[in-house]
Order: structure tokens, then sequence, then C-alpha cells
């Protein structure tokens, strides 16, 4: 495994962040075109992949789903048509099933707080598309993107509390964020706040070098996608406020530089980015997006199941290192009394169902065209 260093800081990481990716590979490589990219496109279609069963290199870590699952479908449902126009954007975000997605990443979360980071959960999705998928408005349109980026940045600085001067913003889904605002700024002290709004920041400076390096034409190596992977997948966001979704947790803030914590985060983050590389492929192809692991490593090796079952073996690994850490940081507090201890143990149950709730939202939901598609062995095979 090669080491990558991380150049952006963290919240949840230090500034100098190694993680091992999938395979050995060159920090160098040559640069190519968009034509390139096209040919490496129309070689995915029609491929079939064997995705082997997910869940079972999990299966000794809690999988759940929240008691409100049918409120907070019906409460995102409302929302979303309230505050977004109709149209496709609209009818493709209904069918995504999200209320499902929060209610198995938070299950524990009392329904105001499932409210809280499901909105969160959604309003990430709906930021997003918007840049990283062909139909969306600014998927080609960089300096379009970029005053989105900036004028996100400081509405979400104001609606948690750190600006006080309300930015004139009217984009829509922008907007969307001031419930997730309030809710935070109700719970979180400016320290836990300013920690969160670091993670947002990361993840749309990311969301600009995903889309750089993609407009350039260049087929992106695997050091560079973890580069970008690790804030662009917005896993470190929700994680954030992973201590928010629990009924009264209350951490000190000097918790989160601890290694064992900051490992947690790293893995959880790489485990959800994998998963969703290989079960979103299908949608990915067909929105015209090769700048996720499956394709990567299908460029460097040529053949789609080596990919796959790269992605596989990474992805087992990464259970035995979150695993590790887990272990590792209830030791430092076997001593502590039991309530501490309760929260750790909870905190740490949060971030191992953020990776169990992503595996089976994602072989339900309509949005990756995987449902259904699971055989009696609980692979998937998809034809892309």
């Amino acid at each position: 495994m090669q080491l990558l260093s991380r150049q952006k800081k963290s919240a949840f990481w230090e500034s100098e962040h190694a993680t091992s990716i999938p395979v050995r590979f060159s920090s160098t490589s040559k640069p190519q075109t968009q034509d390139e990219r096209k040919k490496l496109l129309a070689s995915l279609r029609g491929q079939t992949i064997r995705v082997p069963n997910l869940a079972a290199f999990h299966k000794h870590w809690p999988s759940r789903t929240n008691e409100n699952i049918d409120r907070i479908r019906q409460d995102i449902r409302k929302w979303l048509g309230k505050t977004l126009p109709p149209g496709k954007a609209l009818d493709r975000l209904q069918e995504s099933d999200f209320g499902h997605f929060g209610a198995t990443w938070w299950p524990c979360a009392p329904f105001d707080k499932l409210k809280a980071v499901t909105y969160l959960a959604v309003w990430l999705f709906t930021w997003d598309d918007d840049i990283d998928i062909s139909s969306g408005t600014m998927w080609s349109e960089l300096e379009v993107a970029q005053r989105y980026r900036e004028q996100t940045i400081a509405y979400v600085r104001y609606s948690l509390g750190i600006d006080s001067v309300r930015p004139d913003v009217q984009d829509r889904i922008i907007l969307n964020f001031e419930f997730i605002g309030t809710a935070v700024r109700e719970c979180y002290t400016l320290e836990q706040r300013q920690m969160f709004l670091r993670e947002i920041v990361f993840f749309i400076e990311m969301s600009e070098q995903e889309q750089r390096l993609r407009l350039s034409g260049s087929i992106a190596t695997v050091e560079e996608y973890w580069h970008y992977r690790l804030g662009s997948a917005a896993v470190a966001v929700c994680l954030a406020l992973n201590e928010f979704s629990w009924d009264g947790m209350s951490l000190p803030i000097e918790f989160y530089s601890d290694k064992d914590v900051r490992a947690l985060f790293r893995h959880t983050t790489t485990l959800v980015a994998a998963v969703n590389d290989l079960l979103s492929i299908q949608m990915e192809v067909k929105e015209q997006a090769i700048d996720s692991l499956i394709p990567i490593l299908y460029f460097k090796f040529g053949d789609m199941q080596v990919a796959v079952n790269k992605v596989a073996a990474f992805i087992q690994e990464e259970v035995q290192n979150l695993d590790k850490a887990a272990e590792s940081l209830s030791l430092k507090y076997h001593d502590a009394d039991a309530a501490i201890r309760q929260q750790v143990h909870q905190f740490i149950d949060g971030c191992k169902h953020y990776v169990t709730g992503n595996v089976t939202w994602s072989l339900k939901t309509t949005r990756y065209g995987v449902s259904g598609k699971v055989n009696s062995l609980g692979e998937v095979v998809i034809t892309l």
C-alpha cells in the first residue's frame, strides 16, 4: 500500500494526513485529453461486473433502522416538494428515498435530530448534483460553480451564527441550509460549529479540485482521487454531526484531536467512498462521470473485475483498520466513568452505522439502479 499525503487541512485529520490506498501508484502521470476520457467512458459501457457481498465484510457491526423511518420519509418528501422546483431533478431526488438514508445512517437519533442530519445529507446530495453529474447546471461551468461555492460558504457561515451579516443569496439549494444551521446553532458550541464549518469548506474546496481535474481532460490517478475524494465525499461533514445526532452526548472538543478518533473518521470516509464507487458505477457511467475508483483502476489495469476485486479487498482491510482504531479508543476510556464510556461506545457505533447504513440504503435506492439485483449470495451483478 502506498501512502498519500493530503495537503488541505480538515478538522478531523492532520494537515499532513496519510491514508493507505488500494494499489501502489506513482505520483507522476502523463496528461490525458478529453478524447481519452471519452474513449475510457465508451470502453466501460456494456461491461458486466460482479460486486461481492459487501455487508459480509462488516457483519459484526450494528445495522439498524430508525423507528421514525416512515415519519422522516414523509417529512423529506414534503420538504423537497416545498423548496425545489418541479421537474426531473426533483423527481429523481424523491425517488431516491432519502428518508431511508437518514433512518439507516442515524438509527438511534431522536426525531428532531434525525430531521436535521437527514436534511443535511439531502442538502449535500442536491448541492453536489448540480456540479457533479452531466445533467447538472454547472457540470462544465467552472466560473458559475465558483460563485455558487463562494455564496454557499458565506451563507453557511451566517446560518451557523459565525457571521452576523446575512449575505445576498437567492439560490434555493443554498438557502435550504437554513434549517440545518438553525438546528446546529441551538445545540453546538461556537468551537463545534467552527469544526463543522471547516468540514463543509473542505468539502466545497475538494469539489472544486475534482471539477478542475475533470475539465482539464485528465484521468485521475488513484493518488489524485484520494486527494479530492476525502473531502468531496462529504462523509466528514456528516461525521461532524455524529455527536449532535445522539441524545445527550457531550464530548470535549479535544476529543476530536485524538489520533484514534481521527482514524475512525478517516476509515469511515474511505469505506463510504469505496462502497459508493462500487454500487453507483452504473449511474456514474450514465452521467459520464469517470472520476471514481472503478474507472480509474480499470484505466490502470485494463480489467473491470480486477478493479472491483481490488476495491473490495481495500474495503475489507479498512473494516479491520476501523476496528483497531475503535478498540484502541475504547481502551483509553476503560477507567472512565460509565457515562463517558457509554458515549464513546455510542460515538464508535455512530461511525459504524454510517458504513452499514450506506450499504443498506445503496442496495435499496433507485438512485444507483442496483435495487433488486442482489443474488442469493449477496452479490450484485451490474451491466454498465
